[in-house]
């Protein structure tokens, strides 16, 4: 049994939120399957086919048919896009063209072969990424793709088949797909279609069937495919019951935790944890512990690349300092509530200390955890290797010679002090020298000064002279002290000094990250403060930037920020456009047109996308997981001062708004006032004359009556913007509010019959009368002004589901132009050859007293021609059936 539970505010906004960014989306169909040839684009194109029958603007982008003439058939009635092409190595190449479907805009293109790696050239590195272009621009997408192409998959495959797959599609693409199609077939089946030459012709279909196409390969594949798809299903059924507020008897609070490094298996762990967090429908945490340890840069490279791989996959990516990795992940662990711990099997144990995966197991207490044995990339190595380590920089070498300096003064300054206090004290002063210089030194020319002190103090100052033997006893142990003092106290010293470095970088990075927050929220200028952070922000990253910012209509500026210290190239346009259009990173050390000198990032808040900043670094080889940090919280500040600013003028230009509009409605409703008594007067006047003895009194009286109509429409829109209307509900017959509308406009209807079709017998309905019958009147009265005489005028009206009374007006006129549907309700508006007379106001008084009551009010043409009001309202019904 269900149980409706209190709707969350923050859920339901959530959930508002992601039905309207998905509502401005395209819509993602993906035909997957266990392998090639099982049908995924045979599907699409008969499912395209059927598209097409339905009356959609279909266009097939890209689609491979491999030599398969029932695939190629299908192509014959559908519009294929010609393909690009793109010259590599003075051999063109084909490619789906991106642009051209952009340009075009159909309802729906096909874009096969979802995981295909584009071309050199081409804007985008991945296919998927060009099928992410298309979806952000409205567009809907039929593609396909295999199990064994989705990243979470890839090391399953590999133990499977031994084979790596190289073309991959993140996880994320599948989880905002609209819809994932299982194209299944029997392995039975399939292998007939490969003996039958329908998968592969000739040497192929034999290379594949002996290898890759085998029966237990394509047996686990399939299980792969079916069980991906029913997790995705599993997650479909929990947002429908979030949906309808709903608790399920199986709901997880499950939260999965995997602490990641410069490791070669990093990225087979976290392809593990995603495949576990998808079965469980929980979140999951990548932590990084960052340590005073400078890492090689194979090992930044690595470490890089696994946080990439993290990102890509969906993870929460924190950042943690620590010396103790076990300690950091637990603390993180139980900060964020996490069920699960996942650690990777150790593969040797070690004798003396116990391994990660053993720390994190004694001291995790309630949280679970989870060993995994992770696999190895093909192109990684298990150990690093040993050129990997970097050459001492001078300061260390500096460090050396210090070491060995100061052995050769003490030793020199030992030589008259050894008649005169013994050889003991000799080893107490090159004691003392290794204790004072760990002070200063790390460890490793504290190392070498203990071993150079402990060889001289035994070589020249202990007898037998220049020999290396020791006879007694407490010799032996003070030699031995030697080493034990330089390791501890150089080991000290050096991490000290090492945790010093990286506070002072982390101090280094706050500092710069406050200095840009104040420098450009601060600053009397706004010019200038942004000039003042972008300084900043190259100091520190000893980079060079670019902002262009956009303009009120939300397009971007064709120059530079005159802050911006580097100008781009019209080859940097194209990423910066494509950047601010889509909302993400692009350009160098991405995926998206990475052939470009510098990295450009948008400059998005929570409401909307300021611009775009970009960095160009010349030295750099790599974009670290450090320095992409700073970047983006670099540019969420700039982007929340540009809002700031943003903000100032909007609220600027609606103070100036308001202030027009006070005065617009004091001076309406000045002169109104002023002309209703004169009116009244010549009325009365009109009235007690005869007007068949003048016939120009007609004419008086129809300006008059004209006059008073523009007068209470202005008073009337001046009230209702002015005021809050009140409605007041009273049962009505609908048949009496209709006619009553109708005595209202008697004037207007000499020249135009009246078909009314009204619900028999007439419902007695709960609503203000004079609002619901003036706006009827007023659309009466503007069906009769636009409209040739002896046309009639349809009013019909109905009772959908007992609660919503539906009530058109439509007139047999010219009808409405296509963009104008809405222009008609804006104040003064007055369609081009409108009669002379009238003042634009009695539709959008009508659609303010119909909003007043909770209702709409649209417009549309008749398809049998003539202009057609809508009105749909919420009403109570007297003795409506439950």
């Amino acid at each position: 049994m269900t149980e409706l539970i209190r709707p969350d505010p923050d859920s339901l906004l959530a959930e508002v939120m992601r039905q309207e960014a998905q509502s401005k989306m395209g819509k993602l169909h993906i035909f997957l399957g266990m392998c090639p040839g099982v049908g995924k684009t045979f599907a699409m194109l008969q499912a395209a086919a059927q598209r097409q029958r339905e009356g959609t603007n279909l266009l097939v982008g890209i689609v491979e048919t491999h030599g398969r003439r029932e695939t190629a058939d299908l192509l014959n009635h559908l519009e294929v896009l010609p393909r690009k092409t793109l010259p590599h190595r003075d051999h063109p190449l084909t490619e789906f063209d991106l642009d051209a479907v952009l340009e075009r805009r159909p309802d729906l293109v096909l874009v096969d072969e979802l995981a295909h790696t584009n071309a050199p050239g081409s804007r985008h590195t991945k296919r998927y990424q060009d099928v992410l272009e298309l979806l952000s621009a409205g567009i809907d997408v039929y593609t396909t793709v295999n199990v064994q192409h989705i990243e979470s998959q890839v090391d399953t495959v590999r133990q499977i088949t031994g084979v790596t797959i190289q073309e991959t599609v993140p996880d994320s693409i599948l989880d905002h797909a609209h819809e994932i199609e299982l194209i299944d077939i029997s392995v039975d089946k399939l292998l007939d279609r490969m003996a039958a030459g329908k998968v592969y012709l000739g040497d192929r279909a034999e290379h594949a069937m002996s290898n890759f196409f085998k029966e237990g390969n394509l047996t686990a594949l399939r299980e792969m495919a079916l069980r991906f798809t029913a997790e995705h299903v599993d997650r479909d059924l929990e947002n429908i019951r979030r949906s309808h507020r709903v608790t399920s008897p199986w709901k997880t609070n499950a939260r999965l935790l995997l602490g990641v490094g410069p490791s070669p298996y990093a990225e087979s762990l976290i392809r593990w944890t995603r495949r576990a967090a998808t079965r469980l429908n929980c979140p999951w945490l990548i932590v990084w512990v960052e340590s005073t340890t400078t890492p090689t840069p194979e090992a930044q490279k690595r470490l890089t690349a696994s946080l990439a791989l993290a990102r890509q996959l969906g993870a929460e990516i924190v950042n943690v300092t620590g010396e103790d990795i076990a300690t950091a992940i637990l603390q993180v662990a139980r900060e964020r509530n996490v069920t699960q711990i996942v650690v990777g099997k150790p593969g040797k144990r070690r004798l003396f200390r116990p391994t990660l995966a053993d720390q994190i197991i004694a001291q995790s207490g309630d949280i679970d955890v989870c060993v995994v044995r992770p696999t190895l990339a093909t192109n990684q190595t298990s150990t690093p290797s040993k050129n990997t380590r970097p050459l001492p920089s001078p300061a260390t070498l500096r460090e050396y010679a210090w070491a060995i300096g100061i052995t050769a003064v003490t030793t020199l300054i030992g030589f008259p002090l050894l008649p005169l206090t013994g050889y003991f004290f000799v080893g107490l002063l090159f004691l003392l020298t290794i204790i004072l210089s760990s002070l200063r030194l790390t460890r490793g020319p504290v190392l070498l000064m203990a071993t150079l002190n402990a060889l001289c103090w035994n070589f020249l100052f202990i007898q037998p002279y220049y020999t290396f033997q020791i006879q007694n006893l407490h010799d032996s142990l003070m030699f031995g002290m030697f080493f034990i003092i330089a390791l501890s106290m150089g080991h000290l010293t050096t991490r000290l000094r090492q945790r010093e470095r990286a506070e002072r970088q982390r101090q280094r990075q706050t500092a710069a990250l406050l200095s840009v927050t104040q420098s450009a929220a601060l600053s009397a200028q706004p010019d200038q403060g942004l000039a003042e952070a972008l300084r900043t922000i190259n100091e520190l990253l000893n980079a060079q930037t670019a902002i262009v910012t956009r303009h009120g209509d939300h397009t971007l500026h064709s120059q530079p920020h005159p802050a911006s210290t580097f100008i781009p190239t019209d080859k940097e346009w194209g990423v910066i456009h494509w950047s601010y259009d889509n909302k993400k990173p692009a350009g160098r050390f991405t995926d998206t047109l990475p052939v470009s000198d510098a990295t450009w990032f948008p400059l998005q808040t929570a409401t909307s996308i300021l611009g775009v900043i970009g960095l160009k670094r010349n030295s750099a080889t790599t974009l670290d997981f450090l320095t992409r940090q700073s970047i983006e919280a670099f540019a969420l500040q700039i982007a929340l001062v540009l809002e700031k600013e943003h903000f100032i003028a909007a609220i600027k230009h609606a103070e100036l708004l308001a202030q027009s509009e006070h005065l617009q409605r004091t001076l309406l409703d000045s002169v109104s006032h002023e002309l209703k008594t004169p009116l009244a007067i010549i009325q009365t006047s009109l009235d007690a004359l005869d007007t068949e003895q003048n016939p120009y009194l007609d004419e008086i009286h129809t300006a008059s009556q004209r006059l008073q109509r523009v007068v209470n429409n202005l008073l009337q829109i001046t009230r209702i913007e002015s005021t809050t209307i009140q409605p007041q509900s009273e049962w009505c017959t609908l048949s009496d509010l209709i006619h009553e509308a109708l005595d209202t406009v008697q004037d207007d209807l000499t020249q135009h019959p009246i078909h009314q079709h009204l619900p028999d017998p007439a419902p007695t309905i709960s609503l203000d009368p004079k609002i619901f019958t003036q706006a009827i009147a007023n659309l009466i009265h503007n069906a009769t002004t636009y409209t040739p005489p002896q046309t009639p005028i349809d009013i019909h009206a109905s009772i959908e589901n007992q609660k919503t009374l539906t009530l058109t007006v439509r007139d047999h006129g010219p009808g409405l132009p296509p963009d104008s549907t809405e222009k008609i309700f804006t104040k003064f508006y007055r369609l081009p050859g409108s009669p002379t007379g009238g003042t634009g106001l009695g539709l959008s008084i009508a659609r303010a007293l119909i909003r007043s009551l909770n209702g709409t009010l649209t417009a549309a043409n008749h398809p049998q021609g003539g202009a057609l009001f809508t009105i749909k309202l919420p009403v109570s019904i007297l003795n409506a059936d439950p």
